[in-house]
Protein backbone atom coordinates (compact mmCIF):
# COMPACT_ATOMS: atom_id res chain seq x y z
CA UNK A 1 0.00 0.00 0.00
CA UNK A 2 1.86 2.82 -1.43
CA UNK A 3 1.10 6.57 -2.55
CA UNK A 4 3.18 8.66 -4.15
CA UNK A 5 5.10 11.84 -3.13
CA UNK A 6 6.93 14.86 -4.32
CA UNK A 7 10.26 15.06 -2.55
CA UNK A 8 13.46 17.21 -2.79
CA UNK A 9 16.91 15.78 -2.94
CA UNK A 10 19.05 17.07 -0.16
CA UNK A 11 22.14 16.96 -2.18
CA UNK A 12 21.47 18.84 -5.76
CA UNK A 13 17.61 20.29 -4.74
CA UNK A 14 15.96 18.70 -7.28
CA UNK A 15 12.46 17.84 -7.20
CA UNK A 16 11.22 14.35 -8.09
CA UNK A 17 8.29 11.96 -6.90
CA UNK A 18 9.04 9.47 -5.15
CA UNK A 19 6.97 6.13 -3.85
CA UNK A 20 6.30 6.07 -0.26
CA UNK A 21 5.15 3.13 1.11
CA UNK A 22 2.82 3.61 4.80
CA UNK A 23 1.15 0.19 5.42
CA UNK A 24 2.82 -2.86 4.72
CA UNK A 25 0.93 -6.30 5.01
CA UNK A 26 3.25 -9.14 5.31
CA UNK A 27 0.71 -11.58 4.24
CA UNK A 28 -0.79 -9.42 0.98
CA UNK A 29 2.78 -7.93 0.33
CA UNK A 30 5.76 -10.13 1.25
CA UNK A 31 8.45 -8.45 -1.32
CA UNK A 32 7.25 -5.36 0.99
CA UNK A 33 8.12 -7.08 3.96
CA UNK A 34 11.15 -8.67 2.10
CA UNK A 35 11.77 -4.47 1.08
CA UNK A 36 11.36 -3.49 4.69
CA UNK A 37 13.94 -6.16 6.43
CA UNK A 38 16.51 -5.13 3.81
CA UNK A 39 16.12 -1.37 4.53
CA UNK A 40 15.11 -0.66 1.14
CA UNK A 41 11.59 0.85 2.40
CA UNK A 42 11.27 4.54 1.40
CA UNK A 43 14.58 4.97 0.64
CA UNK A 44 15.33 5.88 -2.82
CA UNK A 45 17.94 7.45 -5.58
CA UNK A 46 17.85 11.12 -6.69
CA UNK A 47 17.17 10.55 -10.48
CA UNK A 48 19.19 13.61 -10.87
CA UNK A 49 22.21 13.20 -9.07
CA UNK A 50 22.21 9.81 -7.54
CA UNK A 51 22.53 11.00 -3.86
CA UNK A 52 20.39 8.19 -1.72
CA UNK A 53 17.13 9.60 0.21
CA UNK A 54 15.55 8.55 2.83
CA UNK A 55 11.95 9.40 3.40
CA UNK A 56 10.49 10.19 6.81
CA UNK A 57 7.07 8.55 6.81
CA UNK A 58 4.88 6.78 9.57
CA UNK A 59 4.82 3.00 8.79
CA UNK A 60 1.84 0.20 9.95
CA UNK A 61 3.39 -2.86 9.63
CA UNK A 62 0.66 -5.76 9.94
CA UNK A 63 1.09 -9.90 9.99
CA UNK A 64 -1.64 -11.47 10.66
CA UNK A 65 0.18 -14.99 10.53
CA UNK A 66 2.08 -13.73 13.76
CA UNK A 67 -0.87 -11.38 15.38
CA UNK A 68 1.84 -8.84 15.05
CA UNK A 69 0.85 -5.02 14.41
CA UNK A 70 3.51 -2.36 14.66
CA UNK A 71 3.43 1.20 14.19
CA UNK A 72 6.88 3.22 13.17
CA UNK A 73 6.50 7.46 13.95
CA UNK A 74 10.36 8.79 12.58
CA UNK A 75 11.46 11.05 14.96
CA UNK A 76 12.26 13.30 12.03
CA UNK A 77 8.77 13.82 12.11
CA UNK A 78 7.71 15.26 15.36
CA UNK A 79 3.68 15.07 15.80
CA UNK A 80 1.94 16.10 19.28
CA UNK A 81 -0.03 13.14 20.55
CA UNK A 82 -3.06 14.04 19.19
CA UNK A 83 -1.93 14.08 15.55
CA UNK A 84 0.28 11.22 16.03
CA UNK A 85 -2.66 9.16 17.06
CA UNK A 86 -4.49 10.61 13.91
CA UNK A 87 -1.97 9.32 11.43
CA UNK A 88 -1.96 6.02 13.51
CA UNK A 89 -5.95 5.72 12.74
CA UNK A 90 -5.17 6.82 9.42
CA UNK A 91 -3.30 4.00 8.40
CA UNK A 92 -5.53 1.30 10.23
CA UNK A 93 -8.37 2.85 8.03
CA UNK A 94 -6.48 1.73 5.16
CA UNK A 95 -5.25 -1.39 6.28
CA UNK A 96 -8.47 -2.48 8.33
CA UNK A 97 -10.26 -1.48 4.81
CA UNK A 98 -8.44 -4.50 2.11
CA UNK A 99 -9.18 -7.21 5.34
CA UNK A 100 -12.76 -9.22 5.68
CA UNK A 101 -14.35 -8.91 9.12
CA UNK A 102 -13.47 -11.86 10.18
CA UNK A 103 -9.50 -11.21 10.29
CA UNK A 104 -10.14 -8.71 13.24
CA UNK A 105 -8.95 -9.53 16.08
CA UNK A 106 -8.09 -7.72 19.69
CA UNK A 107 -4.69 -7.59 18.63
CA UNK A 108 -5.69 -5.38 16.06
CA UNK A 109 -6.80 -2.60 18.65
CA UNK A 110 -3.69 -1.84 20.24
CA UNK A 111 -0.14 -1.85 17.40
CA UNK A 112 3.03 -1.83 19.36
CA UNK A 113 5.29 1.40 18.85
CA UNK A 114 8.58 0.84 17.87
CA UNK A 115 11.30 3.29 18.63
CA UNK A 116 13.47 2.94 16.13
CA UNK A 117 13.35 1.40 12.20
CA UNK A 118 15.45 -1.06 13.52
CA UNK A 119 13.61 -1.96 16.05
CA UNK A 120 10.86 -2.33 13.87
CA UNK A 121 12.83 -4.76 12.14
CA UNK A 122 14.55 -6.51 15.08
CA UNK A 123 10.82 -6.73 16.12
CA UNK A 124 9.85 -8.50 13.09
CA UNK A 125 12.54 -11.23 12.83
CA UNK A 126 12.40 -12.11 16.68
CA UNK A 127 8.21 -12.77 15.42
CA UNK A 128 10.02 -14.91 12.61
CA UNK A 129 11.59 -17.31 15.18
CA UNK A 130 15.12 -14.93 14.32
CA UNK A 131 16.75 -14.72 17.84
CA UNK A 132 19.09 -11.78 19.26
CA UNK A 133 21.64 -13.67 18.86
CA UNK A 134 20.96 -14.66 15.73
CA UNK A 135 21.03 -11.40 14.83
CA UNK A 136 24.62 -10.69 16.40
CA UNK A 137 25.81 -13.50 13.87
CA UNK A 138 24.49 -11.57 11.32
CA UNK A 139 26.03 -8.56 11.88
CA UNK A 140 28.99 -10.54 12.83
CA UNK A 141 29.27 -11.50 8.93
CA UNK A 142 28.80 -8.41 7.52
CA UNK A 143 31.14 -6.76 9.14
CA UNK A 144 34.01 -9.75 8.35
CA UNK A 145 32.56 -9.01 4.41
CA UNK A 146 33.13 -5.34 4.87
CA UNK A 147 36.57 -6.42 6.26
CA UNK A 148 37.62 -8.76 3.20
CA UNK A 149 36.17 -6.34 0.63
CA UNK A 150 38.72 -3.34 2.17
CA UNK A 151 41.34 -6.38 1.85
CA UNK A 152 44.05 -5.89 -1.07
CA UNK A 153 43.61 -8.37 -2.85
CA UNK A 154 47.17 -9.59 -2.45
CA UNK A 155 46.40 -9.63 1.02
CA UNK A 156 43.43 -11.23 1.21
CA UNK A 157 44.24 -14.87 1.28
CA UNK A 158 46.39 -14.18 4.83
CA UNK A 159 42.99 -12.77 6.38
CA UNK A 160 40.60 -15.63 4.85
CA UNK A 161 42.74 -18.02 6.46
CA UNK A 162 42.92 -16.35 9.50
CA UNK A 163 38.88 -16.12 9.71
CA UNK A 164 38.35 -20.03 8.18
CA UNK A 165 36.48 -21.19 10.77
CA UNK A 166 34.29 -18.41 10.24
CA UNK A 167 33.22 -19.24 6.19
CA UNK A 168 30.50 -21.45 6.25
CA UNK A 169 27.64 -21.43 3.82
CA UNK A 170 25.32 -19.08 5.56
CA UNK A 171 28.33 -16.60 5.03
CA UNK A 172 28.68 -17.10 1.49
CA UNK A 173 24.89 -16.62 1.40
CA UNK A 174 25.26 -13.10 2.95
CA UNK A 175 27.25 -12.18 0.49
CA UNK A 176 25.09 -13.68 -2.29
CA UNK A 177 22.35 -11.33 -0.90
CA UNK A 178 24.06 -8.19 -0.01
CA UNK A 179 24.72 -8.64 -3.91
CA UNK A 180 21.37 -8.59 -5.22
CA UNK A 181 20.27 -5.95 -2.69
CA UNK A 182 23.20 -4.22 -4.78
CA UNK A 183 21.85 -4.59 -8.35
CA UNK A 184 18.52 -3.70 -6.85
CA UNK A 185 19.52 -0.39 -4.55
CA UNK A 186 21.25 0.24 -8.48
CA UNK A 187 24.95 -0.34 -7.77
CA UNK A 188 26.03 -3.30 -9.83
CA UNK A 189 29.59 -1.64 -9.40
CA UNK A 190 29.29 -2.43 -5.74
CA UNK A 191 27.73 -6.02 -6.40
CA UNK A 192 30.39 -7.08 -8.58
CA UNK A 193 32.63 -6.43 -5.97
CA UNK A 194 31.00 -8.22 -3.79
CA UNK A 195 30.56 -11.20 -5.85
CA UNK A 196 34.59 -10.87 -6.83
CA UNK A 197 35.20 -11.00 -3.46
CA UNK A 198 33.51 -13.99 -2.82
CA UNK A 199 34.96 -16.04 -5.52
CA UNK A 200 37.98 -15.48 -4.31
CA UNK A 201 36.62 -16.27 -0.55
CA UNK A 202 35.52 -19.78 -1.53
CA UNK A 203 38.70 -20.14 -3.30
CA UNK A 204 40.93 -19.77 0.02
CA UNK A 205 38.42 -20.94 2.16
CA UNK A 206 38.40 -24.80 3.74
CA UNK A 207 35.04 -24.35 3.36
CA UNK A 208 34.82 -22.62 -0.21
CA UNK A 209 37.15 -25.33 -1.58
CA UNK A 210 35.19 -28.29 -0.89
CA UNK A 211 31.61 -26.47 -1.90
CA UNK A 212 33.78 -25.92 -5.27
CA UNK A 213 34.79 -29.64 -5.58
CA UNK A 214 30.71 -30.89 -4.56
CA UNK A 215 29.65 -28.38 -6.92
CA UNK A 216 32.55 -30.02 -9.86
CA UNK A 217 31.01 -33.47 -9.03
CA UNK A 218 27.40 -32.63 -9.41
CA UNK A 219 27.84 -30.42 -12.10
CA UNK A 220 30.01 -33.95 -13.86
CA UNK A 221 26.70 -36.07 -12.73
CA UNK A 222 24.52 -33.82 -13.91
CA UNK A 223 26.11 -33.28 -17.55
CA UNK A 224 26.88 -37.16 -17.74
CA UNK A 225 23.34 -38.17 -17.34
CA UNK A 226 22.05 -35.85 -19.48
CA UNK A 227 23.93 -37.50 -21.79
CA UNK A 228 22.07 -40.80 -21.10
CA UNK A 229 19.09 -39.06 -21.79
CA UNK A 230 20.25 -37.68 -25.30
CA UNK A 231 21.59 -41.13 -25.71
CA UNK A 232 17.66 -42.70 -25.78
CA UNK A 233 16.45 -40.24 -27.87
CA UNK A 234 13.00 -37.69 -28.86
CA UNK A 235 11.57 -40.76 -29.42
CA UNK A 236 12.04 -42.13 -25.53
CA UNK A 237 9.06 -44.47 -24.10
CA UNK A 238 8.17 -44.37 -20.08
CA UNK A 239 10.04 -47.58 -19.86
CA UNK A 240 13.42 -46.28 -21.07
CA UNK A 241 13.35 -43.95 -18.16
CA UNK A 242 12.77 -46.58 -15.48
CA UNK A 243 15.53 -48.67 -16.93
CA UNK A 244 17.67 -45.52 -16.69
CA UNK A 245 16.16 -45.16 -12.88
CA UNK A 246 16.71 -49.11 -12.13
CA UNK A 247 20.13 -48.52 -13.78
CA UNK A 248 20.77 -45.31 -11.07
CA UNK A 249 19.40 -47.21 -7.86
CA UNK A 250 22.57 -47.24 -5.94
CA UNK A 251 23.27 -43.70 -6.83
CA UNK A 252 21.00 -40.94 -5.34
CA UNK A 253 22.41 -38.55 -6.85
CA UNK A 254 22.11 -39.53 -9.96
CA UNK A 255 18.76 -40.36 -9.37
CA UNK A 256 18.29 -37.06 -7.87
CA UNK A 257 19.77 -35.80 -12.08
CA UNK A 258 17.24 -37.69 -13.69
CA UNK A 259 13.87 -36.81 -12.25
CA UNK A 260 15.42 -32.85 -12.20
CA UNK A 261 16.05 -33.12 -16.21
CA UNK A 262 12.94 -35.03 -16.77
CA UNK A 263 10.32 -34.60 -14.56
CA UNK A 264 7.09 -35.19 -16.97
CA UNK A 265 8.51 -38.37 -18.00
CA UNK A 266 7.44 -39.26 -14.68
CA UNK A 267 4.06 -38.99 -14.15
CA UNK A 268 1.07 -40.87 -13.31
CA UNK A 269 0.88 -43.43 -15.92
CA UNK A 270 4.82 -44.02 -15.17
CA UNK A 271 4.03 -45.32 -11.63
CA UNK A 272 1.32 -47.28 -13.30
CA UNK A 273 3.68 -49.45 -15.36
CA UNK A 274 6.61 -49.63 -13.08
CA UNK A 275 3.73 -51.07 -10.78
CA UNK A 276 3.17 -53.53 -12.92
CA UNK A 277 6.85 -54.19 -14.04
CA UNK A 278 7.12 -55.17 -10.55
CA UNK A 279 4.62 -57.39 -10.20
CA UNK A 280 5.60 -58.98 -13.16
CA UNK A 281 9.34 -59.64 -12.10
CA UNK A 282 11.11 -62.42 -10.11
CA UNK A 283 10.57 -62.51 -6.59
CA UNK A 284 14.34 -61.95 -5.71
CA UNK A 285 13.87 -58.88 -7.29
CA UNK A 286 10.64 -57.11 -6.39
CA UNK A 287 12.03 -55.40 -3.40
CA UNK A 288 14.95 -53.92 -5.05
CA UNK A 289 12.35 -52.46 -7.57
CA UNK A 290 9.92 -51.04 -4.85
CA UNK A 291 12.87 -49.29 -3.21
CA UNK A 292 13.33 -47.78 -6.86
CA UNK A 293 9.44 -46.79 -7.01
CA UNK A 294 9.67 -44.89 -3.80
CA UNK A 295 12.41 -42.90 -4.47
CA UNK A 296 11.57 -41.95 -7.20
CA UNK A 297 8.03 -41.36 -6.04
CA UNK A 298 9.51 -39.48 -2.55
CA UNK A 299 12.19 -37.01 -6.11
CA UNK A 300 9.28 -36.16 -7.84
CA UNK A 301 7.10 -35.22 -4.34
CA UNK A 302 10.14 -32.83 -3.93
CA UNK A 303 10.53 -31.28 -7.27
CA UNK A 304 6.83 -30.50 -6.60
CA UNK A 305 6.68 -29.11 -3.81
CA UNK A 306 10.23 -26.97 -5.16
CA UNK A 307 7.97 -25.34 -8.10
CA UNK A 308 4.79 -25.15 -5.79
CA UNK A 309 7.22 -22.89 -4.31
CA UNK A 310 8.27 -20.98 -7.07
CA UNK A 311 4.96 -20.22 -8.69
CA UNK A 312 3.93 -18.73 -5.23
CA UNK A 313 6.91 -16.53 -5.14
CA UNK A 314 6.25 -15.69 -8.44
CA UNK A 315 2.57 -15.07 -7.77
CA UNK A 316 3.33 -12.98 -4.48
CA UNK A 317 5.71 -10.91 -6.68
CA UNK A 318 3.20 -10.54 -9.23
CA UNK A 319 0.81 -9.34 -7.48
CA UNK A 320 3.26 -6.76 -5.51
CA UNK A 321 3.68 -5.12 -8.95
CA UNK A 322 0.18 -4.98 -9.32
CA UNK A 323 -0.92 -3.22 -6.32
CA UNK A 324 1.66 -1.01 -6.89
CA UNK A 325 1.63 2.50 -8.20
CA UNK A 326 5.09 2.59 -9.47
CA UNK A 327 5.40 -0.47 -11.43
CA UNK A 328 8.76 0.32 -13.12
CA UNK A 329 10.32 0.66 -9.73
CA UNK A 330 8.58 -2.82 -8.52
CA UNK A 331 10.66 -4.28 -11.90
CA UNK A 332 13.82 -2.72 -11.07
CA UNK A 333 14.15 -3.91 -7.43
CA UNK A 334 12.87 -7.45 -8.68
CA UNK A 335 15.15 -8.21 -11.87
CA UNK A 336 16.75 -11.02 -10.43
CA UNK A 337 13.60 -12.73 -10.08
CA UNK A 338 11.67 -11.92 -13.70
CA UNK A 339 12.34 -15.26 -14.68
CA UNK A 340 10.80 -17.96 -16.36
CA UNK A 341 8.56 -19.24 -13.77
CA UNK A 342 7.19 -15.38 -13.18
CA UNK A 343 6.89 -15.48 -16.97
CA UNK A 344 4.80 -18.25 -17.12
CA UNK A 345 2.42 -16.79 -13.87
CA UNK A 346 2.27 -13.43 -15.60
CA UNK A 347 1.29 -14.84 -18.72
CA UNK A 348 -1.37 -17.57 -17.10
CA UNK A 349 -2.87 -14.26 -15.17
CA UNK A 350 -3.10 -12.34 -18.17
CA UNK A 351 -4.90 -15.38 -19.58
CA UNK A 352 -7.68 -16.21 -16.96
CA UNK A 353 -8.54 -12.34 -17.02
CA UNK A 354 -9.03 -12.46 -20.51
CA UNK A 355 -11.09 -15.87 -19.83
CA UNK A 356 -13.43 -13.91 -17.10
CA UNK A 357 -13.83 -10.48 -19.15
CA UNK A 358 -11.87 -8.69 -15.89
CA UNK A 359 -11.03 -5.78 -18.14
CA UNK A 360 -9.49 -3.25 -15.69
CA UNK A 361 -7.25 -6.55 -14.21
CA UNK A 362 -6.33 -7.38 -17.98
CA UNK A 363 -5.34 -4.13 -18.64
CA UNK A 364 -2.83 -3.72 -15.58
CA UNK A 365 -1.47 -7.29 -16.32
CA UNK A 366 -0.81 -6.32 -19.57
CA UNK A 367 0.97 -3.00 -18.48
CA UNK A 368 3.27 -4.87 -16.16
CA UNK A 369 4.08 -7.47 -19.06
CA UNK A 370 5.13 -4.53 -21.48
CA UNK A 371 7.34 -3.18 -18.18
CA UNK A 372 9.14 -6.40 -17.52
CA UNK A 373 9.93 -7.40 -21.11
CA UNK A 374 11.24 -3.90 -21.90
CA UNK A 375 12.93 -4.15 -18.65
CA UNK A 376 14.34 -7.61 -19.74
CA UNK A 377 15.37 -6.46 -23.10
CA UNK A 378 17.34 -3.21 -22.01
CA UNK A 379 19.53 -5.88 -19.53
CA UNK A 380 19.90 -8.45 -21.91
CA UNK A 381 23.42 -9.25 -23.64
CA UNK A 382 23.59 -7.48 -27.19
CA UNK A 383 24.32 -11.67 -28.21
CA UNK A 384 21.09 -13.11 -26.81
CA UNK A 385 19.44 -10.08 -27.32
CA UNK A 386 20.14 -10.31 -31.55
CA UNK A 387 19.23 -14.17 -30.97
CA UNK A 388 15.66 -13.67 -29.69
CA UNK A 389 15.51 -11.12 -32.97
CA UNK A 390 16.51 -13.75 -35.31
CA UNK A 391 14.03 -16.07 -33.94
CA UNK A 392 11.06 -13.58 -34.13
CA UNK A 393 11.71 -13.21 -37.56
CA UNK A 394 10.47 -15.01 -40.59
CA UNK A 395 13.35 -17.49 -41.70
CA UNK A 396 14.75 -15.49 -44.99
CA UNK A 397 14.86 -12.33 -42.92
CA UNK A 398 16.37 -13.57 -39.93
CA UNK A 399 19.45 -15.35 -42.81
CA UNK A 400 19.91 -11.97 -44.00
CA UNK A 401 19.86 -10.19 -40.69
CA UNK A 402 22.38 -12.66 -39.31
CA UNK A 403 24.60 -12.22 -42.73
CA UNK A 404 24.64 -8.34 -42.38
CA UNK A 405 25.56 -8.65 -38.47
CA UNK A 406 27.69 -11.50 -37.47
CA UNK A 407 31.02 -10.05 -37.96
CA UNK A 408 29.71 -7.42 -34.98
CA UNK A 409 29.20 -10.68 -32.70
CA UNK A 410 31.86 -13.10 -33.99
CA UNK A 411 32.22 -16.30 -31.81
CA UNK A 412 30.46 -14.90 -28.54
CA UNK A 413 26.96 -15.23 -31.09
CA UNK A 414 27.96 -18.84 -31.41
CA UNK A 415 28.80 -19.42 -27.90
CA UNK A 416 25.36 -17.70 -26.75
CA UNK A 417 23.52 -20.03 -29.59
CA UNK A 418 24.50 -22.68 -27.98
CA UNK A 419 23.11 -21.87 -24.69
CA UNK A 420 19.74 -20.98 -25.91
CA UNK A 421 19.86 -24.66 -28.08
CA UNK A 422 19.91 -26.35 -24.07
CA UNK A 423 17.25 -23.96 -23.17
CA UNK A 424 15.60 -24.69 -25.94
CA UNK A 425 15.78 -28.15 -25.93
CA UNK A 426 14.88 -28.37 -21.67
CA UNK A 427 11.49 -26.66 -23.37
CA UNK A 428 10.96 -28.92 -25.85
CA UNK A 429 10.65 -25.89 -28.48
CA UNK A 430 11.05 -28.01 -31.65
CA UNK A 431 10.49 -26.09 -34.40
CA UNK A 432 12.17 -22.76 -32.76
CA UNK A 433 15.55 -25.10 -32.03
CA UNK A 434 15.34 -26.35 -35.86
CA UNK A 435 15.25 -22.68 -36.84
CA UNK A 436 18.54 -21.75 -34.34
CA UNK A 437 20.34 -24.89 -35.34
CA UNK A 438 20.32 -23.53 -38.74
CA UNK A 439 20.92 -20.15 -37.93
CA UNK A 440 24.01 -21.93 -35.88
CA UNK A 441 25.23 -23.70 -39.20
CA UNK A 442 24.84 -20.13 -40.96
CA UNK A 443 26.91 -18.14 -38.11
CA UNK A 444 29.65 -20.89 -38.50
CA UNK A 445 30.03 -20.87 -42.05
CA UNK A 446 30.13 -17.08 -42.26
CA UNK A 447 32.45 -16.28 -39.55
CA UNK A 448 34.98 -19.00 -41.52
Amino acid sequence: MARQMNIQCPNCRNPFNAVVESVIDATADPQAKARLLTGRVNTVSCPNCGTPVTIASPILYHDASKELLLVFMPMEVPLPKPQQEKVIGDLMKELTARLPKEAMKGYMFNPKQALTMQGMIETILQADGVTPDMMNEQRERVRLIEQFMSTPDDLLESVVQQNDAKIDAQFLQTMSMMAQRMVQDGRPDIAQQVLATQQMVAEFSSFGKQLMEQNRVQEEIVRSVADDIQTIGAGAQRKDFADLAIRYAADEQRLQALVGLARPAFDAQFFQELTARIGAAPADQRDALEAVREQLMQLTAMVDQQQQLVVQEAAALLQSMINSPDIEAIVDENLPYLDDAFMSVLTANIQEAQRTGNIQLSARLKQVYESVVNKLRDNMQPELKFINDLLSMPDDEARTALAENIADFGQPLIEMMDAVQEILASRGEGSLLEKLATLRQDAVQALE
